[in-house]
């Protein structure tokens, strides 16, 4: 995966991806990413609070399947995934695809366009935090045909 080369789609990437402008995304740097669309399985909420600033602490842990994929989405606030088990390939605007295996984790910055693809052959278990004022989303689904994201 590392060998991917992808131009840069700079209007995205400069500016941010405010989510009062939202629109259909399907590609990430000029390209469909690869992998099937499939929301998360077995998913668990660890923790689910309000912290001492009155912000929602959200921690969730579940299984990507091999193959699979997260519609193109923005996080508002940013969040991070720890990798637990197999690996996950992070197609983020503006960046180059990043491979993190088992024991790593990688941060997801406030909206920028991103899809996290299982391209390995096992499937990967991982969990997700978000920091997020009550009342926000923790993420928001930009591509069509992925369950929450919006209609062509």
């Amino acid at each position: 995966m590392r060998t991917f080369f992808f131009f840069l789609f700079t209007s995205l990437a400069s500016s941010g991806f405010a989510q009062n402008d939202l629109r259909i995304v399907r590609e990430i740097n000029g390209y469909p990413p690869p992998g099937r669309l499939k929301p998360l399985k077995d998913v668990h909420t660890m923790i689910d609070t309000i912290d001492a600033r009155g912000n929602r602490l959200l921690v969730t842990k579940g299984i990507r399947e091999a193959g699979t994929r997260v519609g193109i989405h923005i996080h508002e606030y940013g969040g991070h995934t720890c990798v637990l088990t197999g690996t996950i390939t992070d197609f983020v605007e503006g960046k180059p695809p990043m491979l993190f295996e088992a024991g790593s984790c990688y941060y997801m910055p406030p909206n920028i366009p991103m899809t996290a693809v299982n391209l390995g052959s096992e499937d990967a278990i991982l969990i997700d935090t978000f920091n997020v004022p009550p009342n926000a989303p923790p993420i928001t689904i930009l591509e069509p045909g992925y369950p929450g994201g919006p209609s062509e």
